[in-house]
């Protein structure tokens, strides 16, 4: 399975932003990382990264960009509810 960007690159990314990993699924080709509040998975083949959180005013949330990049990746480590205009957001009903 191709990853987009090696693993080791996210997990320094991630690491900087005080992230752990709590998940990696080898066969579905996606890792998770927490803060202990916000969860983040990427999907390393199509670099899709969702971030899970509770929103302040919409509760809990999911944003999903899609064809993030490295520059995109550090930046959703540093603010989970960055826009980037490449996805979309699930919210529960």
């Amino acid at each position: 399975m191709k990853h987009l960007i090696p693993i080791d690159i996210i997990e320094k990314a991630a690491l900087a932003e005080d992230y752990f990993r709590i998940d990696y699924q080898e066969d579905k080709g996606m890792v998770s990382y927490s803060d202990g509040q916000t969860r983040i998975n990427i999907y390393l083949t199509t670099m899709t990264v969702a971030t899970c959180l509770n929103h302040p005013k919409k509760g809990k949330t999911q944003l999903f960009r899609k064809g993030v990049n490295l520059k995109m990746l550090k930046e959703i480590f540093e603010y989970t509810r960055k826009h980037t205009g490449k996805g979309y957001i699930k919210k529960k009903v």
